[in-house]
């Protein structure tokens, strides 16, 4: 089965869309990358969205898309990254690029599926 993960990002205040795609695309990923070791997600993207409808209030910056193999991919990575030390580099790079109280996480594994479509 497989796990996926989407988060709904916003960029830190004053900084540009240029730069928070600059820090989330390499700086980001290559400190994931270097945290995680082998348990770094089977596919990892970023995407930048154009809002389409929706309350003018209410705008993301990047989607990130993360595909595990399973839930238990998916907890290994959080119980590395949520080591004291590991914990404490992402946070201090995230402040730099990300609103992190505006942040959205969704979970979406094949469980999910409509009734209809199984």
């Amino acid at each position: 089965m497989v796990f996926r993960v989407y988060l709904l990002a916003v960029k830190a205040p004053g900084i540009s869309l240029d730069e928070f795609k600059y820090q989330w695309d390499h700086h980001h990923l290559n400190l994931l990358k270097e945290i995680a070791g082998d348990a770094y997600p089977q596919n990892h993207y970023h995407r930048y969205p154009t809002q389409a409808r929706g309350p003018a209030e209410t705008k993301y910056d990047g989607i990130g898309y993360l595909e595990f193999k399973d839930k238990a991919a998916f907890l290994k990575l959080g119980a590395i990254t949520g080591t004291p030390e590991n914990k404490a580099r992402l946070d201090a790079h995230n402040k730099t690029f990300l609103d992190g109280d505006k942040i959205q996480m969704y979970i979406v594994d094949d469980d999910d599926v409509a009734s209809d479509q199984k």
